[in-house]
């Protein structure tokens, strides 16, 4: 398996919303920006979400095509260190017919998500690529009032110095 290197403060991580685009969505959107605020702040590091992240609900879940092409262009943009999942879902199946495993194994780095993102993880694995089972942008990262302690001490451990590479 291929292990993407940790990262650093500096690093450029991109959001993803690969099964639910609610995160675009009006009623949602302060998460965003809750969140990018943490990793920015309390990480160091510089937040970007692709094209279509941001294009809520009703768009992304017309368009698996669009939402793999996020995926594809974020492993293919060598300024990217770390690809964060804005949410889990109920549609990431339908990505898997635009999904290019040999971007992902020839582009390495860290892949984050849970529930639904689960599918982006047999990807990452199908690819030869580890991948993290992790906090989401929309819940642990846009937490209200804090980021739990715990959460932010297992991202740093796990993300920043977790593995020799």
């Amino acid at each position: 398996m291929i292990k993407p290197r940790r990262l650093k403060k500096g690093d450029k991580v991109a959001i993803v919303s690969l099964s639910w685009g609610g995160l675009g969505d009006k009623q949602f959107i302060h998460k965003h920006y809750i969140a990018k605020e943490r990793l920015e702040k309390d990480f160091g590091l510089e937040v970007v979400c692709m094209h279509y992240a941001l294009k809520g609900s009703e768009l992304v879940a017309r368009h698996p095509e669009l939402r793999a092409k996020d995926l594809m262009d974020a492993f293919a943009d060598t300024s990217i260190s770390a690809i964060i999942c804005a949410i889990g879902g109920d549609d990431t199946i339908r990505t898997l017919p635009y999904i290019d495993l040999d971007i992902i194994r020839k582009n390495p780095k860290i892949f984050m998500g849970y529930s639904d993102s689960t599918i982006n993880h047999f990807m990452m694995y199908k690819a030869g690529l580890v991948s993290f089972y992790g906090p989401s942008i929309m819940c642990e990262f846009g937490e209200y009032v804090k980021m739990f302690d715990y959460t932010k001490k297992a991202v740093m451990d796990i993300l920043f110095s977790g593995w020799d590479t």
